[in-house]
């Protein structure tokens, strides 16, 4: 069984090899000189590898992106160090299971806030009973507030806004290039459909010729 699930795999493995390879030998053909190759194809390849220019062209600005994100987010992580503190709480009265895992449990929890005592509601991100001890977030102003940005969830924010733009620019040269082929197709179809009328209705063609 396993055998035959490795021999299906690599089978399929040299499928999308070959199709590539073939593909790319297209193209080449397609880019070529010689005098037989159709406008559309030569027009449909250029597309194609604009798509491909592109992939690597997009990279820069991708690198761009992750660099200016990363910036604004180590700053951002900075100030919030500064500005916010955690505090221990002790829950008052705990919350059941929440609906789906999205849904954040809302707990009253109850902490000193130098000599005033402080009851509220809080978030908890998992579900925690009465008497238990949590941590919360409080800034200079003595609000509740999430958890201080790291220097890591910057890092992991800028690879997104990198990736996040690759992905766009790349995404607009392929659909682009879809449609152009689109375009192209229809092209080759209406010049098939005229090539066979003049080949229909010739006299010197072959439909019209009497034998």
């Amino acid at each position: 069984m396993f055998a035959r699930k490795n021999e299906n795999t690599v089978r399929a493995n040299v499928t999308r090899v070959t199709l590539f390879a073939g593909r790319i030998r297209w193209i080449q053909r397609a880019l070529g000189r010689n005098p037989l190759v159709r406008s559309t194809d030569r027009l449909e390849a250029s597309a194609i590898l604009c798509v491909v220019f592109s992939a690597l062209f997009a990279l820069p600005f991708a690198m761009s992106a992750e660099t200016m994100v990363y910036e604004s987010g180590a700053r951002t992580a900075v100030e919030q160090s500064h500005s916010r503190h955690s505090v221990q709480a002790l829950v008052v009265e705990g919350a059941g299971l929440p609906t789906d895992f999205d849904t954040p449990a809302y707990v009253r929890a109850q902490w000193h806030e130098g000599t005033r005592l402080r009851n509220e509601w809080v978030v908890s991100p998992a579900t925690i009973r009465t008497g238990d001890q949590m941590t919360i977030w409080v800034n200079d102003g003595g609000n509740i507030v999430a958890a201080p940005l790291t220097n890591g969830d910057a890092r992991l924010n800028a690879t997104v806004a990198a990736v996040a733009v690759w992905i766009t620019i790349v995404a607009i040269s392929a659909l682009a290039a879809f449609f152009a082929r689109r375009a192209l197709d229809r092209a080759r179809d209406r010049g098939w459909e005229r090539e066979l009328n003049l080949l229909a209705h010739n006299d010197d063609g072959w439909a019209n010729r009497r034998l």
